[in-house]
């Protein structure tokens, strides 16, 4: 087998101007990465004014997100950290969090490395 066959090469995924021209009421993963070939998870997440992620423990991986559009509250078990437009936020493995999005809503680009799948297998012997 070839190895070019197995090679990815850079290209264009999205246009962030594109997916924010959509009215910000909207909840939830407005965009995310399609190429299922990856090493990164990353999407688009959309909170509609006044609305909320509910408080909970993150995945046991770092996570970055990149705050587009909006602003909000980052409640964390240490402090709360104002979100706005360029609000760049480091959110470590398992960190407790709860997004609370203001007025005008908040819509955040998140990435992080992507996450394993379910493993369908035999459990590991026991002693």
């Amino acid at each position: 087998m070839n190895d070019s066959t197995h090679k990815q090469f850079p290209q264009l995924v999205g246009d962030v101007a594109e997916v924010l021209s959509a009215p910000a009421d909207a909840s939830g993963s407005i965009w995310k990465l399609e190429p299922h070939t990856r090493g990164l998870d990353c999407n688009i997440i959309s909170i509609a004014p006044g609305e909320e992620i509910r408080r909970h423990e993150g995945p046991d991986l770092d996570v970055v997100i990149v705050v587009l559009d909006g602003s909000g509250v980052l409640e964390t078990e240490a402090d709360a950290i104002s979100l706005s437009d360029g609000s760049l936020v480091w959110l470590p493995k398992l960190s407790v969090r709860r997004f609370v999005a203001g007025e005008n809503g908040l819509r955040y680009f998140s990435v992080h490395t992507r996450k394993r799948g379910l493993q369908i297998g035999r459990p590991p012997a026991r002693d």
